[in-house]
């Protein structure tokens, strides 16, 4: 659309001017300060995002062209854009967050007061989303000065990529009801589960960075000892429980079909 094409030719050309990715991989091994504050006010990181949160609401293709131009000037800043649009909370809440969650976390993603990252890949699960031995566990807990219905969480996630600068972490893990406290004594495995975890959160840790393949886009560990969440931090609320096989097929989709195909192709024309 115009829209979307003068996005390129302004918001775009002008972020690419501004990045020596020699100096950033060599000198700096992170992009400038300068550098996040353009992508967040300029709506970089919530490109997928409707308007009516906030966000710029772009078609795939207009997503394609954006990355592909940044990967031709900085893999770093294009990785770095990538996710929160690709491999994110942002595209679970927009399918299936409750109102609540999309009021407060879209427009806050959208411009950049909230940094995602999305904790899957394990030490022993990588692409095997199936193997992961993350662990939720239905239980009580104090939330705000209160006792609430939640979940304890233990977990040990490697190669995410923004996690060293994240302020929320949307959570891949096995959910279970071993007390029947949701009601059903019969059933104590819900099965995979995605969850919003704020990275401030009581036995959160976001550890080291990994510096993968070159390229020295924020990337590292998060691990989770006993964290306790309200069942309200499961995307779209505790009737979503276990269905977090079929909400991490859909975030990986735009990563694997858009983003990454947008880097490879600008790799391939430079």
């Amino acid at each position: 659309s115009d829209e979307e094409q003068a996005f390129i030719y302004t918001e775009v050309e002008v972020l690419c001017a501004m990045l020596d990715e020699w100096h950033i991989q060599h000198k700096d091994k992170a992009l400038s300060p300068r550098v996040w504050q353009f992508i967040k006010d300029n709506g970089f990181l919530g490109l997928i995002i409707p308007k009516e949160y906030g966000g710029r609401a772009f078609t795939a293709y207009a997503q394609s062209r954006v990355m592909s131009k940044l990967a031709s000037r900085s893999p770093t800043a294009a990785v770095s854009c990538m996710v929160p649009n690709s491999l994110g909370p942002s595209e679970l809440l927009m399918h299936y967050g409750t109102e609540a969650q999309k009021q407060y976390w879209l427009p806050n993603l959208a411009k950049g007061n909230e940094i995602p990252c999305f904790g899957l890949t394990g030490p022993e699960a990588g692409s095997d989303a199936g193997a992961i031995a993350d662990t939720g566990v239905v239980c009580y807990g104090i939330h705000q000065g209160e006792e609430v219905l939640g979940l304890r969480l233990n977990f040990s996630k490697r190669w995410i990529t923004l996690a060293p600068i994240a302020t929320v972490i949307g959570l891949a893990f096995k959910m279970y009801d071993p007390e029947g406290l949701l009601g059903d004594i019969d059933k104590t495995d819900y099965g995979m589960t995605c969850a919003l975890v704020p990275a401030h959160y009581k036995g959160v840790i976001t550890g080291p960075r990994h510096y993968p393949i070159g390229s020295p886009f924020m990337n590292g560990t998060v691990d989770g000892t006993d964290v306790f969440i309200p069942l309200d931090n499961i995307i779209g609320g505790v009737e979503n429980a276990g269905r977090g096989w079929r909400m991490l097929m859909e975030c990986l989709g735009v990563g694997r079909g858009i983003s990454l195909p947008a880097l490879s192709t600008s790799t391939s024309a430079m």
